[in-house]
């Protein structure tokens, strides 16, 4: 019954998509090239799809003609697909900037334009619009997610390129002017993710002043009273060899869920240009705490015993306790350089530091129960996170009896320590669901950072990329030797509790054919090293903190890319095969006693289809489950928090009758999930309806857009499926509104 609601509620929010587009393909109700429309005072931009006709009494209306195409060559071509919102280029490691068409991978990289328009604040609020992306946070301060059902976290987000540098546990993307998002495991492009990424990789591309002067203010104000306020500011020099952006944000208030939050940054980006070398420069700094955060609901032993699935909750229900509270102070840098020896080759290096401070006091609230009996326990975690990272490489190309070489060779090095203590306050507190009573301790603890752990991995890698003398082939041949070395001490006598130092060799082959310059089809295998997996994170497992081998991933991955022009597509299919940590239910330990098989079909979409149309989502069909494992226990069962359909759909409509006037909706839908390996408690599918809508106009000679978005229209009430027996409660309907100001 639940189920038959929830689609009636996803067949509503597709007729809205209908309505927000009323006649949407009919040519009177399109828009097209920019016009600023005079109102008194009030300036309105308004976009039209023709010049309009002369008014006269004996002449109807001039017939539209039908949009022409426009060729253009490759330095004119424009910088995304039609719409504004996914790029036409990537940023591919050691492969560098390349057109997203004649890359082998199925890889999106989100515009400032699409991130502008919707209003994000943090990474989350960017990637949720992939299909092949579902959200695992578990508390109000964390960020992670799945990837092809792999889980991937806000600590393996790379920076231009460049692993360990960007902020470990701030998300915001206030400096950032692009998001690529690339699915499937690949060691070869820059080395093994730091954390634990598997499923694949999101590379932040920082902002870069323009060729116009930029003065940018908005100010924004959500649910329940968060108020925003940042300033952008670009200045080139008048010969635009030089730049420099910076980027100030204040943001302040109680969110949804009666959490605290207060966030000061400032990002610095700056570049040069000269006739033979580019460098590059970039700076951050943020505070940023959070008090009274929300937290997962852990599924305990005894409840599993009895429950099959999660029962409702009143909306905006706290399992994070009042009191609790995260605050980071992080720093960070990075320089980049490329020096031209001829026209062919090409010399590139990165360099960046870190330096991450953390304080953290929180509760996990677990579910004895279906009365609602529950414990909770209360820690004190304070963390002292240090990385430094660089990479060094040659790029260039030569000829081979009419074959060409795209050679690479880059070397890389990734260190970081972490000082951190995770201490228990208190333990085994009763409370009730439906009448919590927290019971905050007093943390009798202060300030303490032994040495945690330490991590350097370093790698070199060989790539040649092989184009046929017709260019419709394209090979790909390539590998890296990878040296994994993992340290980690016993913080409270300081000894050394695990040692690992091993190199792996990870090779990559791929192929791309191009029957027509707009079709690209493909085909990858992939390898992906994961040290962050291989180490047992859970707090409660008897064996906590222990390392194993790095687990060695492989990816089989076909697909196909195809630009019409108003709008592009992509359709992949992989198979995954990793090693996986599985806990034995009898002793609470883990041990790599099975692997995950993850096979899925995946189809992105986006463009404009007719102008003032636009519209931007896909879907994805995931199979992952559990082989191998110890006595056959969990195989075939499926993978915890995967779920088998995702989908997110996303449409916007100029409205030409009102100029300057944009409505939108956004649609997310995913398929039921487990929350452990045995598959015993399940968590219901649910969907998520979004509007909005954005005005521009000119005030004062000033340009100005009005922003407004509803998230969780229906405020419906759900759960989301997190591994290691956790759920966490959806967010109820909430608002954001926003004016931005360009002087």
């Amino acid at each position: 019954m639940r189920e038959r609601i929830m689609y009636r509620r996803i067949a509503l929010a597709l007729a809205s998509m209908a309505i927000v587009s009323p006649l949407a393909m009919h040519p009177a109700m399109a828009a097209a090239e920019d016009e600023v429309y005079d109102f008194g005072s009030s300036d309105i931009y308004a976009e039209k799809s023709a010049e309009p006709a002369l008014e006269t009494k004996a002449e109807p209306a001039p017939v539209q003609s039908p949009v022409e195409p426009v060729t253009e060559n490759e330095e004119e071509a424009p910088a995304a697909y039609a719409g504004g919102q996914v790029s036409t280029s990537v940023q591919l490691g050691v492969f560098g900037d390349r057109p997203t068409l004649d890359v082998p991978f199925n890889i999106t990289g989100y515009t400032n334009k699409m991130m502008e328009d919707n209003q994000v604040a943090t990474v989350d609020d960017v990637i949720v619009h992939d299909p092949s992306v579902s959200d695992q946070t578990l508390s109000g301060v964390s960020s992670a997610w799945n990837i092809r059902g792999f889980k991937a976290q806000q600590q393996d987000v790379q920076l231009n390129g460049l692993y360990g540098i960007a902020p470990r546990f701030y998300g915001g993307v206030e400096g950032v002017d692009r998001v690529d998002v690339l699915k499937g495991p690949s060691a070869i492009l820059a080395g093994i993710a730091p954390n634990g990424s598997l499923g694949g990789t999101i590379n932040y591309i920082t902002k870069r002043a323009g060729s116009e002067p930029l003065n940018r203010v908005k100010i924004s104000y959500g649910s329940d009273s968060v108020f925003t306020q940042q300033v952008d500011f670009g200045r080139r020099t008048d010969d635009g060899k030089a730049g420099l952006r910076i980027n100030v944000l204040n943001r302040n208030g109680e969110t949804s869920f009666d959490e605290h939050m207060r966030t000061d940054s400032i990002t610095l980006g700056a570049d040069y240009k000269g006739d033979r070398y580019r460098l590059g420069f970039d700076y951050g700094y943020v505070y940023n705490k959070v008090s009274d955060q929300q937290y997962q609901l852990t599924i305990g032993s005894k409840a599993l015993a009895t429950m099959t699935s999660m029962f409702k909750v009143p909306r905006g229900t706290k399992f994070g306790a009042d009191g609790g509270y995260r605050s980071i102070h992080e720093q960070y840098g990075m320089l980049h350089g490329e020096y031209d020896f001829s026209k062919d080759w090409t010399g590139y290096f990165s360099y960046g530091l870190r330096n991450t401070k953390m304080e953290y006091f929180y509760n996990n609230f677990s579910l004895s129960d279906r009365l609602g009996n529950a414990t909770m326990k209360y820690s004190y975690n304070n963390q002292v996170n240090k990385a430094d990272s660089g990479e060094v490489g040659v790029r260039g190309k030569f000829f081979t009896g009419g074959f060409k070489h795209e050679l690479t060779v880059g070397a890389n090095r990734i260190h970081y320590t972490r000082y951190m203590n995770n201490r228990t306050v208190k333990s085994g507190l009763k409370t009730n669901l439906w009448d919590i009573d927290f019971q905050v301790p007093e943390n009798p603890y202060s300030w303490s950072e032994p040495k945690n752990d330490e991590n350097t991995f370093t790698g070199v890698a060989l790539t040649d990329n092989i184009t046929t003398p017709n260019e419709k082939w394209q090979f790909v041949l390539g590998g890296r030797e990878q040296r994994v070395k993992v340290d980690t001490y016993d913080t409270k006598t300081g000894a050394e509790k695990t040692h690992y130092d091993e190199s792996v060799f990870t090779p990559a082959l791929a192929v791309v054919y191009k029957p027509q310059k707009n079709i690209s089809l493909y085909a990858n295998y992939m390898q992906g090293l994961d040290a962050g997996d291989s180490l047992v994170t859970d707090t409660d497992a008897s064996n906590y903190g222990e390392a194993f081998a790095p687990f060695k991933t492989k990816q089989y991955e076909v697909g196909a890319k195809y630009d019409f022009g108003k709008w592009a597509t992509t359709l992949s299919a992989f198979a995954i095969k990793s090693p996986t940590l599985i806990e034995d239910t009898a002793t609470n330990r883990y041990a790599p006693s099975g692997e995950v098989r993850h096979r899925g079909i995946e189809w992105n979409v986006v463009g404009e289809p007719h102008k003032g149309t636009r519209l931007m989502g896909g879907l994805m069909f995931l199979d992952a489950t559990y082989r191998n494992t110890a006595g056959g226990l969990y195989d075939g069962n499926r993978v915890a928090a995967t779920s088998r359909w995702n989908a997110v759909m996303g449409l916007e409509q100029d409205i030409a009758s009102v100029p300057g006037l944009t409505l939108t909706t956004n649609l997310t839908y995913n398929s039921s999930a487990y929350t452990n390996e045995a598959n015993s408690f399940r968590v219901s599918p649910w969907a998520t309806w979004d509007l909005g809508a954005r005005y521009k106009f000119k005030a004062g000679g000033v340009p100005l857009t009005l922003r407004g978005d509803v998230y969780n229209v229906t405020n419906r009430n759900y759960w989301r499926a997190l591994q290691n027996n956790g759920v966490f409660l959806g967010k109820s309907r909430t608002f954001l509104l926003s004016l931005t100001a360009d002087f």
